[in-house]
């Protein structure tokens, strides 16, 4: 069964700049990172407990062709998959469990 998957404020504009970013780099390439995390948003709306808790509810999925650790967590009551951040793993990783 596929869960629903809501994206805060920060994933989405995080998945924009990245967007943008790679896409400034190389004609095509925003568009191959974004197909690339849209089929890891694909295995998490299948199967969300696949990747374990990391902090407090949040598990995070590593992305294997681009440096991204996807933050999520699983609200099973809910059928619902929260994405916090695509976070890129050059970041401070303190601000990866972070809502601000």
């Amino acid at each position: 069964m596929k869960n629903a998957i809501i994206f805060s404020s920060f994933a989405s504009k995080e998945i924009d700049e990245s967007f943008n970013w790679y896409e400034s780099r190389s004609v095509g390439l925003g568009d191959r990172f974004v197909d690339v995390v849209d089929k890891a948003f694909a295995v998490l709306s299948e199967n969300p407990i696949a990747f374990p808790k990391k902090k407090r509810n949040y598990r995070n999925m590593v992305i294997d062709t681009f440096p991204y650790i996807i933050v999520y967590e699983y609200n099973s009551l809910e059928s619902s998959i929260y994405i916090l951040h695509v976070f890129h793993t050059s970041r401070d990783p303190k601000y990866k469990y972070r809502n601000k």
